[in-house]
């Protein structure tokens, strides 16, 4: 399959639908309405994924993260496919921590929404928001390695 070679673009969504989809996600279960408005209200946060764009490129310099809020994706190093992403996902997050080129490529296997974050973005919510993002990231990274050791070991 070929991919294209793309960065993400900025989704213009109506306020009330990017309330509407942060309201509906369990993460965001413990924010108050005024939490998730902040996130909602800002335009610049939300983006659009087309299938088949690649949106992580493997070796590129970037500090940025996306959660991903609908659609799926895959993660491949060496043009090795290893991992699928979804809902809920987040990825990036090596680049975000650590200021190191990508780890790998992340494609689009269907469209996408996703909040993307800067350093920036992510230092401007409030604390508790930070926090909550920081320990569904740590979960997810957890979820991930368990998922890969599973692969590896049933692989053997």
């Amino acid at each position: 399959m070929e991919y294209i070679l793309s960065k993400a673009i900025i989704k213009k969504i109506p306020k009330f639908k990017a309330f509407e989809i942060i309201n509906h996600l369990t993460l965001f279960d413990e924010l108050s309405p005024e939490e998730k408005r902040l996130i909602s209200d800002n335009p610049n946060l939300f983006y659009f994924i087309p299938k088949d764009n690649v949106f992580i490129n493997e070796g590129e310099l970037d500090s940025c993260f996306y959660l991903l809020l609908s659609g799926k994706a895959q993660v491949a190093q060496n043009r090795i496919e290893f991992d699928q992403l979804s809902a809920g996902d987040v990825v990036g997050v090596t680049g975000f921590v650590r200021d190191l080129p990508r780890t790998g490529s992340v494609v689009a296997l269907s469209d996408i929404l996703a909040l993307k974050f800067s350093r920036f973005q992510f230092k401007k919510l409030p604390a508790n928001v930070r926090e909550l993002i920081k320990d569904h990231m740590m979960q997810e990274l957890i979820s991930r390695i368990d998922r890969l050791n599973n692969q590896f070991h049933n692989a053997k």
